[in-house]
């Protein structure tokens, strides 16, 4: 069942956009038939704002997973092809055009709108090592893209839910890197009919350095001019990273899983937290707080990570490879 629903959870969301489109396409079609070229200017403003507020307020926000929060999420939350639909709509019902003409851009920006609403699933999965290193519930990455992959697979372990990367790679949908919503979707799909649901929030530096705070994983981005010069940071300008966050080490420092083989449990102090320029963190919170699993694992969780090596060179000894 769960196998089944993991591929018909993505074709259940296109499908549904596409009825939505249709709709919106029909909704344009008809606004530009009936009404006054004036008041059709007047709605396609309208529908302008609307869609430049979804682009500023939702638009790769954590508010979406809460505003739609199933698995389908990197699908059902781009809403991109739904106005550009309605627009189409409006275009292609404008008499005043050349038919051709609307009839060839009416169609493109069709298209374009099929191809955002299917882009996440385009593309092939990266190739992960069947015998992938890991330290104990923590699981190193074996590919150049799959450090969301390896952090969600630690994640699971940690909570008592078997996972390996390779079945994350797919289910997060990781191409070359991983979308916190496919991410997202991966944790979600792996916490069904489990005692645990999945939670994102922005990232807030402050909240990690609470010694309350429970281990999840930073999807973030990094800037890398604000480190000083010189300094081997070891983070990619073009590309976002994934950690383990793991627990608070100090007041200015915390305690990460880094999965890249170079780096294994590390620890970020205010130099790497103050040029992190946007993330977010996911992690899985008990569906009943006050059942015996929920504290039993939260007990665990919290005595496998008081346990954790705090060195570098540890993680580097255990993983002992490179790409």
């Amino acid at each position: 069942m769960g196998e089944w629903f993991a591929v018909n959870d993505l074709a259940t969301a296109v499908l549904t956009l596409i009825v939505i489109g249709i709709f919106a396409v029909l909704a344009g079609w008809q606004i530009s038939k009936r009404h006054t070229e004036r008041r059709v200017h007047l709605v396609a403003v309208a529908a302008l704002f609307l869609m430049a507020g979804y682009l500023t307020h939702l638009w790769n926000r954590p508010v979406l997973a809460q505003l739609v929060p199933v698995s389908s999420l990197v699908i059902l939350a781009n809403w991109l092809p739904i106005w550009g639909s309605f627009f189409a709509g409006i275009y292609l019902a404008m008499t005043c055009v050349n038919p051709w003409r609307r009839g060839f851009v009416g169609s493109f920006a069709l298209g374009l709108c099929a191809y955002s609403a299917v882009q996440p699933l385009l593309g092939t999965g990266p190739v992960c090592e069947a015998d992938s290193p890991s330290t104990a519930d923590l699981q190193f990455q074996t590919t150049p893209f799959t450090c969301s992959a390896a952090c969600a697979a630690s994640l699971l372990r940690l909570h008592g839910i078997e996972a390996t990367e390779s079945e994350l790679a797919e289910l997060c949908l990781t191409r070359e890197g991983t979308h916190w919503m496919g991410l997202f979707r991966g944790l979600k799909l792996k916490t069904e009919d489990t005692a645990w649901d999945v939670s994102v929030a922005a990232f807030d530096r402050n909240r990690l350095l609470q010694r309350s705070a429970a281990p999840c994983v930073l999807a973030v981005d990094v800037d890398i001019t604000g480190f000083e010069k010189g300094v081997d940071h070891g983070f990619c300008s073009d590309a976002g990273h994934s950690v383990v966050y793991l627990q608070r080490y100090s007041d200015d420092c915390i305690t990460v899983f880094d999965p890249s083989p170079d780096f294994g449990v590390d620890h970020w102090d205010h130099r790497i937290l103050k040029c992190i320029k946007r993330g977010v963190t996911i992690s899985l919170i008990p569906r009943d707080p006050t059942s015996p699993e929920s504290l039993l694992t939260a007990r665990r969780i919290a005595a496998a990570v008081a346990r954790r090596p705090r060195s570098v060179a540890y993680a580097n000894a255990v993983a002992d490879r490179r790409w």
